[in-house]
């Protein structure tokens, strides 16, 4: 009775109260992670590439550096955090989410928005350290190679976003390792398989390596975009398909969320 009347005697304040509930959760699963492992991943793992490939030379920034960060160290940061943020509760079995008296539905939420969070903090360290390099280029800091490397990094997080659901469940339901390696597996091998798929911008895990193109000059395999001018001129000719996929990857992540979501949601009932 209580859930369903209070929502009914108070219309205007019940989906308040619901974002409310998910930012509570939210901030819960900031504080676990706070001084946890977590964020000192997400941090650290973005450090190598941009350290050693964002300074110029001779007046020139290369980008291929960035394309190992979101090739290959960006999709093992984001598994061992998801892996990290799941089992700081699959350890306690729970009862740590199952005493904020919150709807677990809303607690997985706030799992995945923490872990999407996480990366979004690791892309924003690599965009910060090329843009740093940028003021020694030749043209120096400009607005629009700023918004383009800005872009990029939001990209880079959209992409691979569909891990976060994956991995948490894999994690909750079958342990760490199954969370680590299965959502990893899947991405590398989708990634790296980009040239074979017939419109690789739909496919989330390829798309991680082709919608980049779009805004820093490398090509999907870290080579600058000048070694193949054709290939990469047909993988950013089409805007539309651009953001189609981009759309495809933020649905890929709400859908597989609220899959996850239900089935933890049921957990209750158990």
């Amino acid at each position: 009775m209580s859930r369903t009347f209070a929502c009914a005697s108070a219309e205007p304040t019940c989906g308040s109260t619901e974002r409310a509930g998910v930012g509570r959760a939210l901030a819960a699963e900031a504080m676990k992670s706070r001084h946890a492992a977590p964020v000192r991943l997400a941090v650290l793992m973005a450090l190598p590439m941009p350290l050693l490939g964002a300074m110029p030379y001779l007046g020139n920034q290369s980008f291929s550096a960035w394309n190992y960060w979101y090739a290959l160290f960006l999709p093992v940061t984001l598994s061992l955090v998801v892996a990290c943020v799941a089992q700081a509760d699959a350890r306690m079995q729970m009862r740590g989410v199952r005493g904020l008296g919150a709807p677990l539905g809303r607690a997985w939420w706030a799992k995945a928005l923490w872990c999407l969070a996480l990366s979004v903090l690791a892309n924003a360290v690599v965009f910060g350290i090329y843009l740093a390099g940028s003021a020694f280029t030749t043209q120096g800091m400009t607005p629009a190679g700023t918004l383009t490397m800005l872009c990029c990094a939001l990209v880079n997080a959209l992409t691979t976003a569909w891990m976060i659901p994956a991995g948490l469940w894999l994690t909750v339901r079958a342990g760490m390792l199954a969370g680590i390696f299965c959502p990893l597996a899947v991405q590398l091998v989708g990634g790296f398989a980009w040239s074979i798929v017939p419109l690789p911008q739909l496919f989330p895990p390829s798309a991680s390596m082709v919608i980049p193109t779009s805004f820093i000059p490398v090509l999907p395999s870290g080579e600058p975009l000048a070694a193949d001018m054709a290939l990469g001129g047909a993988l950013t000719s089409s805007g539309a398909l651009t953001i189609a996929g981009l759309a495809v990857c933020a649905l890929s992540f709400v859908a597989l969320t609220a899959a996850g979501a239900a089935w933890f949601a049921r957990s209750e009932e158990r």
